[in-house]
């Protein structure tokens, strides 16, 4: 297991980062110009708990519009898209919409071999959430016209009130901390997480995370199949390379112009601390 830590991280030495820097700033353009349409799932990208509930549900939604929920008993995932309701007036009505594909539910719970069972579903509508047009960034999810069901914004240790200021756009770059680098740029409604760590000059490892930037909690965190995969140059140049595993997860918390990476896979929680290069 490779194991990087903050302390032996420093800005001395050099990163060629040329080709990497280049489509970075490419990518930046495109953040900047990136309009968030009526029909973008980003302002509820995140994670939500259940309000008011005993067995509280927790819901993760991904920038690509997947998302899974979880609660003690029954894990379900599918896409949520937004449709929109045409009034005799001629006005609209905009509504989160979540279709279930599948899941996973434990049975036999109270016997000594309880198990789970995997599931299929026919992509149908199980809740449908108002959508706050007005709102860059929603923080209360109810569904229908009663409220039934309501779902409230969640921020891991409470990073969405250390976050005034970060924009998403701020983590698109290149990020340097002594022999490892993260390049940051754009991937469809997401972002892509390329770091490179180099234990040696002929060896090291690659990490790659698809992000969703949570404006919420101001984070980019990555959908769960993160990849390692480490190399190894022959003498004649040659490079042999062997993955590690492929459903890492990671989050990436950008304060006080430092942005660490916290590794959910490998647990190396001292974090990682990067400086932007200019």
């Amino acid at each position: 297991m490779l194991v990087i830590g903050a302390a032996t991280c420093f800005l001395s030495g050099a990163v060629d980062t040329e080709s990497a820097m280049a489509a970075a700033n490419t990518a930046m353009a495109q953040t900047r110009n990136a309009a968030v349409s009526e029909y973008s799932i980003q302002p509820i990208a995140g994670t939500w708990r259940e309000a008011g509930a005993a067995d509280a549900r927790t819901l993760v939604i991904y920038a690509d519009g997947s998302y899974e929920m979880t609660c003690k008993e029954r894990k379900a995932f599918g896409k949520v898209k937004v449709t929109a309701e045409e009034h005799p007036d001629g006005s609209k009505s905009y509504w989160y919409s979540f279709l279930e594909s599948g899941g996973v539910v434990l049975e036999d719970k109270n016997t000594a071999s309880p198990w789970y069972s995997a599931y299929t579903s026919a992509n149908e509508q199980w809740a449908a959430f108002a959508k706050d047009n007005k709102a860059a960034v929603q923080t209360d999810l109810f569904s229908g016209h009663d409220g039934a069901m309501h779902f409230v914004r969640y921020a891991e240790n409470g990073y969405a009130g250390t976050g005034l200021g970060i924009k998403a756009d701020d983590y698109v770059g290149i990020w340097s901390c002594g022999r490892c680098n993260a390049v940051i740029s754009r991937e469809g409604d997401g972002y892509r997480v390329e770091i490179q760590w180099a234990s040696s000059a002929a060896e090291g490892s690659r990490w790659v995370y698809h992000c969703t930037y949570d404006n919420y909690a101001a984070i980019l965190f990555s959908n769960g199949n993160g990849t390692r995969t480490d190399y190894v140059y022959s003498e004649e140049g040659v490079s042999k390379d062997t993955m590690a595993y492929n459903d890492g997860r990671a989050i990436f918390v950008l304060r006080a112009g430092k942005m660490i990476w916290q590794d959910k896979k490998e647990n190396t929680d001292n974090g990682v601390e990067f400086i932007k290069l200019p």
